[in-house]
């Protein structure tokens, strides 16, 4: 399922924060781990070729003498490890090696530093969700990480439902690592107390469901949460569901929080309610937010 899991790295001990989860997941899967340095080239201005050349092969002398560093401490470990330097956009880097090498996840630190600019939501981590098609796993570490931290304990996948087929593209990542590393799965879908809606030619208001129709609602959530779970538990899973109220990303931060040792898996699109779960909305909101590992799939076209 993860046969090639790329790490990019950027010579911080906070980048190295996604580390222990790709520790727990590469072991008992075998997997490959691929650590990529992706840094911005100079440009190669025709009175300054010279310079150029002799920066771009500094850089790539540092990377290489990091990345080996870091393989070599893995590879104690008894982990399977490839390392690569990519010299140009960072983002474009990461994306392009992904699709090339036909990695199975890539695994990032939401905050770390490429040279002056940083890994953070709204720069290079942000345009990598937006522009691939690979599973991302994203992991906001609380400090620096060290190359010898211990696996992180995952126990529970939470795995945010709305009814809409584009949010169960999510579910054969769910049962491959549900099965492979024995983890309850967690299923939850979020009902708000309120709705917006457009009273023309007035501008949006918010409208309060009424009690009993939320409570209609929440019966129909059961259910359908129900029916995913027990097909679920037929595979052999644990399988466990919840109907939450709230606003949706903040409910599933919140629940998130309140379950130790637990990874949050989502698709970056679905519906919730009257509005669509699109990056920029209640998947990068989750992503913002969580402590916990998220992981991010986009559903196929369609």
């Amino acid at each position: 399922m993860f046969e090639k899991i790329l790490v990019p790295l950027d010579g911080s001990a906070t980048a190295q924060g996604s580390l222990p989860c790709v520790k727990t997941l590469a072991r008992p899967f075998g997997s490959t781990i691929v650590l990529l340095h992706a840094a911005e080239a100079p440009t190669e201005l025709d009175r300054q070729e010279a310079y150029a050349k002799e920066t771009t092969d500094r850089i790539r002398s540092l990377a290489e003498e990091y990345l080996t560093g870091v393989a070599k401490v893995l590879r104690q470990e008894g982990f399977k490890v490839e390392t690569k330097v990519a010299l140009g956009g960072v983002a474009h880097s990461i994306t392009d090696f992904a699709e090339a090498e036909d990695v199975d996840l890539i695994a990032m630190s939401t905050h770390a530093r490429a040279g002056v600019p940083r890994w953070m939501m709204g720069s290079a981590t942000d345009r990598v969700l937006r522009h691939t098609h690979k599973p991302v796993l994203l992991v906001r570490p609380a400090g620096e990480t060290p190359l010898d931290a211990k696996p992180y304990p995952l126990k529970k996948i939470i795995v945010p439902m709305d009814g809409s087929r584009a949010a169960q593209a999510v579910l054969p990542f769910v049962r491959g690592m549900a099965k492979t590393l024995k983890m309850e799965v967690v299923l939850v879908q979020v009902i708000s107390a309120e709705t917006t809606v457009q009273f023309a030619p007035m501008g949006p208001d918010t409208w309060a469901i009424p009690a009993n129709v939320l409570q209609q609602i929440d019966v129909l959530a059961s259910g359908y949460l129900a029916g995913v779970g027990k097909d679920l538990q037929r595979e052999g899973l644990a399988v466990s569901w919840d109907v939450l109220r709230g606003t949706a990303a903040h409910r599933i931060v919140e629940f998130a929080q309140e379950t130790p040792g637990s990874m949050v898996a989502m698709t970056t699109h679905g519906r919730s309610g009257l509005r669509r779960w699109v990056l920029g909305s209640v998947a990068d909101q989750v992503v913002r937010a969580s402590g916990e590992p998220v992981l991010v799939i986009r559903p196929p076209a369609g």
